[in-house]
């Protein structure tokens, strides 16, 4: 029998909370769900489900097409009434006085830490939404899986003259796209590619090393500050704790990086702000937020788990870009056009 692994439907942390065994929703949710997301949907090998924020006919979707890493669930497995049930029992377990109980338990997720008291962050991990392809909603394509985005509210708040430069690096991404060009993806783009990447922690950095092309980022968590205006492929990034939470924050890009395959692009006055904050020994959360006031009206977030890779002797191995491989690729795919 499938399990159902709602792998990117819910990123809110776990809750220790007691299932309300006499719910009708909590058997159809023990014999198909508890396994990956947990007891009372506290989150397990798959990220949790309380509190609940999605309404039975988005879940339903999800449940029969499937999603990331969470296979399609035939009526078999679980009938409409069973997905109503389990949505119900879910949402029982989300009220204010539930939650009002997770908080005065203290019933948050804390893993393993630091010699300096921080969570433990260590380890290979990989993003396994479709963002790499278009951080928006998009459907399926020659050789690009389909995907609800990764986008609050699913929109990106841009101007109106970025809206026809986007849509123009579209119809050119094929040979307009940098990466194709070999250069590095940028920030937050590399943090989503399909690519592992492992985070090295010390008492003053916090170093992401990344497969795709060894790129490298040094995260600096001493208080110093940016340095003084300069240009860079992947930015500057500086670093501290709130609480659980690793924030970052990067500046002095060049402006030269897309945040997507699709086109989605920036300036050089981009600032990104990552958030990230382990949920279970499996998963980080991760938010990141975008402003840039040369191209978007607004500023807008991300959001997105991370998933430990957890094979015996893994490890980085090596993707070396070769632009002129990948430009005679593109040539000859605009040629069969």
């Amino acid at each position: 029998m499938r399990v159902l692994c709602m792998a990117s439907l819910i990123w809110v942390g776990a809750a220790s909370v007691a299932p309300a065994q006499d719910h009708p929703g909590a058997g159809p949710y023990q014999r198909v769900c508890q396994l990956c997301h947990g007891d009372g949907g506290q989150g397990d090998l798959a990220p949790a489900l309380v509190p609940l924020g999605y309404d039975v006919t988005y879940v339903e979707a999800l449940v029969r097409e499937g999603f990331g890493q969470m296979p399609p669930i035939s009526t078999r497995e679980l009938t409409d009434d069973d997905i109503g049930q389990v949505v119900a029992y879910l949402e029982s377990l989300s009220g204010p006085a539930v939650e009002a109980a997770q908080v005065a338990d203290g019933a948050s997720y804390d893993g393993p830490r630091t010699t300096d008291g921080h969570p433990d962050l260590n380890g290979i991990w990989q993003v396994l939404a479709t963002a790499a392809w278009d951080i928006r909603p998009h459907n399926a394509r020659d050789g690009i899986p389909a995907g609800l985005g990764v986008i609050d509210g699913s929109e990106i708040p841009y101007q109106d003259w970025a809206v026809t430069q986007q849509a123009e690096n579209y119809a050119n991404r094929l040979t307009a796209d940098p990466v194709r060009q070999c250069f590095l993806p940028g920030v937050p783009r590399i943090t989503y590619m399909p690519f592992p990447f492992r985070i090295l922690q010390t008492p003053d950095h916090v170093v992401l090393t990344y497969e795709f092309g060894h790129a490298v980022r040094i995260v600096y968590t001493d208080g110093s500050p940016h340095p003084l205006p300069n240009d860079f492929w992947m930015g500057d990034s500086r670093g501290h704790w709130e609480g659980d939470t690793l924030v970052v924050d990067t500046t002095h890009f060049n402006g030269q990086t897309w945040l997507d395959a699709a086109g989605n692009f920036h300036s050089d006055a981009l600032h990104v702000v990552e958030r990230y904050t382990p949920t279970t020994p499996y998963h980080i959360e991760y938010e990141v937020t975008i402003e840039d006031p040369n191209v978007f009206t607004r500023a807008w977030t991300m959001r997105m788990p991370l998933y430990r890779r957890v094979e015996a002797d893994l490890q980085l191995l090596d993707y070396d870009c070769v632009d002129h491989v990948l430009q005679a690729v593109a040539a000859r795919e605009g040629e069969t056009r």
